[in-house]
């Protein structure tokens, strides 16, 4: 499937008196590769929560592809696939059982799944070696499976909450290659603490700082040290 496009449009979310997250307009175009970056209680999280309609927005709304996520109208949900923590995985399944789970949620079938599986075992690696259970694998292996589980159903759009916390160094070489290049052109949005990765694998960065955008940039040679000099500035509002 091809990349859908994304909008948030007076996007709120409120705990009490205090704002989580607050976007007044926000696109993100079908094939673009997004990366979230901002300190801890910034927003990327509780953002994407919003977009997988796992939170209810305070004000605003979330549109994929033409179709308002959390709206009577369900068919968003076949165009999205998310890892954002371990809560989605099934730990007293296996890998493969996990993710034949998975392809029979978008109306894949065994072989399929099994098949799609193959395109990803070089990185899965040791994930799906002496039939172990999820609950029995190392984090940096349980993460592997639940990345693939978000990227095997070939979406138009995928969800990564710091897909590389965890992983060893070549498992994250190996996952910049997987959303760079084996995406199927799909829109993919990451969040993540890695500016490395991040400026490696998207095409687009996003950066929050207390719940608002306060700089959105295209990712060129440039912008790594641009963030580094933010954050070791504190991390705050920054010029657009």
């Amino acid at each position: 499937m091809p990349g859908v496009p994304l909008t948030a449009t007076d996007l709120s979310k409120r705990y009490g008196t205090a704002d989580a997250l607050r976007l007044d307009d926000l696109t993100i175009e079908a094939g673009e590769r997004v990366g979230l970056v901002g300190n801890n209680g910034a927003g990327k999280t509780t953002f994407l929560r919003l977009a997988l309609d796992l939170i209810e927005p305070t004000t605003g709304a979330v549109v994929l592809d033409g179709i308002r996520v959390g709206g009577p109208d369900l068919g968003w949900k076949h165009r999205v696939g998310a890892y954002l923590d371990a809560g989605f995985l099934v730990d007293f399944l296996r890998p493969q059982e996990y993710f034949r789970l998975v392809g029979g949620a978008y109306g894949m079938s065994a072989a399929t799944t099994d098949a799609r599986v193959e395109r990803f075992r070089p990185f899965l690696g040791a994930a799906l070696e002496g039939g172990r259970l999820i609950r029995d694998l190392s984090l940096g292996n349980a993460g592997k499976v639940g990345i693939v589980g978000a990227l095997l159903p070939g979406t138009g759009l995928v969800v990564l909450d710091e897909p590389f916390a965890n992983l060893d160094p070549g498992a994250r070489i190996a996952l910049e290659r997987l959303l760079r290049e084996d995406t199927g052109g799909a829109t993919v949005l990451v969040s993540s603490h890695d500016l490395d990765h991040v400026v490696g694998v998207c095409t687009r960065v996003l950066v929050l700082a207390d719940g608002q955008l306060v700089r959105d940039t295209p990712a060129t040679p440039d912008t790594h040290a641009e963030l580094r000099a933010f954050f070791e500035a504190g991390g705050g509002a920054m010029a657009a």
